[in-house]
């Protein structure tokens, strides 16, 4: 979902049942049922599912459809390419093992539903929840501890398969700018540095400011070959079956080519973000961060390399995205103007543990009850 919905879902379904028969060839008699936006995830994007039926070749058909819409206005992202997202999630749904849904068709006007939107195969299961915390509340922590260990073993197996997959073989090669730098990890801290001016709108945070200077002095001197990164790789982009067994793997926004510790790292500080950026303990099953690395390199064949560094950097780039967060509340007038959430949240408050910083000068604030 977007960080505030405003889409209507009926006529979501009206609309796009006249261009799905103009876009897919011999598609016609398209019908909708059970259309509905769900409310306790995601911040990127708006999401609208519903199952489909349609008639092609004189045979009628069945499928599930989310249609993800880019917002309006001010979004989490400075720019929603989708056509690079749906190349992206095509090539991993059919070149990895990793569940990415397919993606049906794109529409980058804007004509049919006020946004542009990527039309895509609806996955099924249940997603951890952001809103309110699945460590505090929710079906995760209805699991018993074995259930959540298995959980979280097939998230890092899901982690493993993209982290293998061969980046000339998929084609995603156009995911790397060289502009940005020359090596892998060059790009990735200047696009996340830009990212930063971006997301801060004239507004710095102590702590970000300081966890860059770390990462500067800390940086390894080896990085690991060139992967296929998901770049949000967090268990609240994950959905679930009822076996704990991984059925898709959601927002491709901010993939892009860089050392496979690069999710691995965020994987470990969003988890910790939801336990000890809270002050809440981690969910029993969970593996402690050490354990999570054996058993990733043992899932995916890779060695970890300084994973200290990286779920640093991954620190930097959760504070940098809640900073936008919170500043996109404020614009929308859901926050108040001295809204702690910018500068003090779970991420910042974890970012500050984890380094040694000083903590955030203000009371850590969440996004519960301000959308």
């Amino acid at each position: 979902m977007a960080l505030i919905n405003s889409l209507d879902p009926g006529k979501v379904a009206d609309q796009l049942g006249a261009w799905l028969m103009n876009t897919l060839p011999g598609v016609s008699d398209i019908s909708f049922t059970d259309v509905y936006i769900p409310s306790s995830n995601g911040m990127s994007s708006e999401s609208v599912l519903m199952e489909a039926e349609w008639t092609v070749d004189g045979a009628r058909v069945k499928q599930g459809l989310v249609a993800r819409v880019a917002p309006t206005s001010g979004g989490l992202f400075p720019d929603y390419d989708l056509e690079r997202e749906a190349t992206v999630m095509n090539a991993i749904a059919t070149g990895t093992a990793a569940s990415a849904p397919k993606v049906v068709a794109v529409d980058t006007t804007g004509d049919v539903l006020g946004a542009p939107f990527l039309l895509m195969e609806r996955a099924y299961g249940e997603v951890p929840s952001d809103d309110p915390p699945y460590t505090v509340s929710g079906w995760v922590m209805d699991l018993d501890d074995a259930q959540r260990a298995t959980l979280y073993d097939n998230a890092l197996a899901a982690l493993a398969q993209i982290g293998q997959g061969d980046v000339k073989a998929l084609g995603l090669e156009f995911l790397v700018d060289p502009a940005l730098g020359e090596s892998p990890t060059d790009r990735l801290l200047a696009y996340w540095r830009n990212f930063y001016s971006w997301a801060g709108n004239g507004r710095t945070s102590p702590t970000i400011d300081a966890a860059w200077e770390w990462l500067e002095v800390n940086r390894p001197a080896v990085e690991s070959a060139p992967a296929v990164c998901w770049g949000d790789a967090r268990l609240g982009n994950l959905m679930f079956g009822p076996e704990q067994e991984v059925t898709g793997v959601f927002d491709w926004e901010l993939a892009q080519v860089g050392p496979h510790e690069f999710d691995l790292g965020f994987l470990l500080f969003t988890t910790r973000t939801w336990s000890q950026g809270l002050g809440v303990p981690l969910p029993g099953g969970f593996p402690d961060p050490a354990t999570a690395v054996r058993r990733y390199e043992e899932l995916s064949g890779l060695k970890v390399q300084s994973i200290d560094w990286w779920e640093a950097f991954a620190g930097v780039r959760c504070a940098i995205l809640l900073l936008r967060v919170g500043n996109l509340l404020i614009e929308l007038g859901a926050l108040p103007q001295d809204a702690a959430l910018p500068l003090a949240n779970p991420a910042s408050v974890a970012l500050a543990q984890v380094l040694g910083l000083p903590a955030p000068s203000q009371q850590a604030a969440w996004i519960t009850g301000s959308r």
